[in-house]
C-alpha cells in the first residue's frame, strides 16, 4: 500500500514553536515507533496551523523508519466515498480486508464523520482489526472529539484513550521563524526587520502568514526593490496587529530570535527540549533534564534519556502496585518524580509488605523537597546558557523587570 505524501510536509519542515510544540513531538514520536504509544493520537485546531503538515509528516517519518509498513492517508470526505464505492459495487469484505490490513492510518478532517453513521461503524469495525494487528492510528480535527456533535460515543471514548493534543496560533517568535523559513525555501531575500515586520501582523493562522509572504514577495518582484519594514502593514491591508509599537515586545521578540538561533546551532538541545516538554505533558518531574539542558556542554544524551525513561517505567511500577492495594499514597507527588524513584519503590514495598494496612496514609511517605528556584540572572542573562522554553523565558522577564 503506498499513500499519497505531500513531500512538501515533512519535520523538517514543520517549524516548531510554543504553540505547537507538544503536538509535534508526539506526532515525531508516533512517527517513530507507531502503535507503541500515543495511540490514537488526535491532533486538533483552527485551519491552517499545521494539522495536515504533521499527519503527512508522521507518514514520512514511519516510512522512513520501516519502509515495510502500509501506511494509509486520506481524508474522511475520501473515506466516505470509497465505502460508499464499495457498498454500490457490493465489495464491502475486500473494503474491510484492506483496511484492516493498515499498519498506520492518517485520517484527515474528522470532524466530518459527524452524523455519518455508516461510516463511524465502519470505522469501529477497521479499528477493533488494526488494534489487534498492533496499528497506529493518527487522525486530525479542527475541533476535540468530544466537541463534535453526531460522533458515536464508542468513537469518542476510543479517541479520549489516547493523546489528544492541540495547535493553536503560533505566537510571535514562531512567525517569524515561519517567515525566514519560508522565504528561505523560496530563495527569497528579506531583511530582517521586513520579516519581523510581517510576524507582528495579527496572523490568525500559518497558511494567512503564508499568503503575506507570499504578497510582500510578488511585492518585490513587481516593482524590483526591498519592501521596507514600514510599509508592511499598508501593503497587506492590516494594521500594525496587537504589540507592533511595543518596546518591551521587541525585546522579548529579540531575546526569543537569539535564543533560537542557539538551539539551531546546538542540536541536542532540541532534542533535549522536546524530551522535557514529552514528559511534563505525561506530568512527570524533569528537573534531571533541565539540568542537562543548562549545561554548557552536550551530555551523553543516549544514556541520559534512556536512564530518564527507566526510571520513569520503575515509577510507574511502583505506582500500579500502590494502585493494586488501594492506597493513598497511590496519588503522591513522589510517584512523577524520577529523581527519587528508589523512594517510591520503597513505599510501594512497605505497602506490599504483610501487615501493612491497606490505604493506610502516607505517614511513612517522605515528604517532596521543597524547590527552591534559582537566581534568574544565571537563567538568561549568561549568553553561554539558554532557556529551553520561550514562554518561560518571558514569565522570567516579565517577573524580574517588574
Amino acid at each position: 500500500m503506498t499513500p499519497v505524501l505531500d513531500p512538501r510536509f515533512t519535520f523538517d519542515s514543520f517549524v516548531v514553536g510554543p504553540s505547537n510544540r507538544l503536538a509535534a513531538a508526539a506526532a515525531r514520536r508516533a512517527g517513530e515507533s507507531p502503535g507503541t504509544s500515543y495511540n490514537p493520537l488526535v491532533v486538533y485546531g483552527n485551519s491552517g496551523l499545521g494539522k495536515t503538515h504533521l499527519l503527512h509528516a508522521v507518514g514520512h517519518l514511519a516510512l522512513a523508519v520501516r519502509p515495510e509498513l502500509r501506511v494509509s492517508y486520506e481524508t474522511v470526505e475520501e473515506l466516505v466515498d470509497r465505502i460508499t464505492a464499495a457498498l454500490s459495487a457490493g465489495a464491502l469484505d475486500e473494503f474491510r480486508a484492506d483496511a484492516a490490513a493498515v499498519d498506520l492510518l492518517l485520517l484527515d478532517d474528522l470532524q466530518l464523520l459527524a452524523g455519518k453513521g455508516r461510516t463511524q461503524e465502519e470505522l469501529l469495525r477497521g479499528w477493533d482489526e488494526m488494534t489487534r494487528g498492533g496499528a497506529q492510528m493518527v487522525l486530525a480535527s479542527d475541533r476535540p472529539p468530544q466537541e463534535i456533535e453526531g460522533l458515536d460515543a464508542r468513537l469518542v471514548s476510543r479517541l479520549s484513550g489516547g493523546l489528544i493534543v492541540d495547535l493553536t496560533p503560533p505566537e510571535v517568535e514562531t512567525r517569524l521563524a515561519i517567515v525566514r523559513r519560508k522565504a528561505q525555501e523560496r530563495g527569497a531575500e528579506l531583511p530582517r526587520d521586513v520579516a519581523d515586520a510581517l510576524a507582528r501582523l495579527g496572523w490568525e493562522s500559518v497558511r494567512e502568514l503564508q499568503g503575506g509572504l507570499n504578497q510582500l514577495l510578488a511585492v518585490q518582484d513587481a516593482e524590483g526593490r526591498p519592501v521596507a519594514a514600514d510599509e508592511v502593514a499598508a501593503l497587506l491591508g492590516m494594521g500594525s496587529g496587537p504589540g507592533g509599537d511595543d518596546e518591551f515586545g521587541a525585546f522579548l521578540s529579540d531575546i526569543s530570535f537569539t535564543v533560537a538561533q542557539m538551539v539551531e546551532s546546538a542540536p541536542w538541545r532540541r532534542t533535549l527540549a522536546e524530551a522535557i516538554l514529552r514528559w511534563e505533558g505525561e506530568g512527570i518531574r524533569t528537573r534531571r533534564l533541565e539540568e542537562a539542558l543548562d549545561a554548557d556542554s552536550a551530555p551523553d544524551l543516549d544514556s541520559l534519556l534512556a536512564q530518564f525513561a527507566a526510571d520513569v517505567d520503575r515509577l510507574r511500577a511502583a505506582e500500579g502496585v500502590l494502585r493494586a492495594l488501594d492506597h493513598d499514597a497511590a496519588s503522591s507527588p513522589l510517584l512523577r518524580d524520577p529523581d527519587r524513584v528508589e523512594e517510591a519503590e520503597a513505599l510501594a514495598g512497605a505497602a506490599r509488605a504483610p501487615g501493612a494496612a491497606s490505604g493506610s496514609p502516607a505517614a511513612a511517605e517522605p515528604q517532596p523537597e521543597e524547590r527552591v528556584p534559582e537566581a534568574a540572572d544565571r537563567w538568561y542573562f549568561n549568553p553561554e546558557k539558554i532557556a529551553w522554553s520561550v514562554l518561560a523565558m518571558e514569565d522570567r522577564l516579565i517577573e524580574e523587570l517588574s
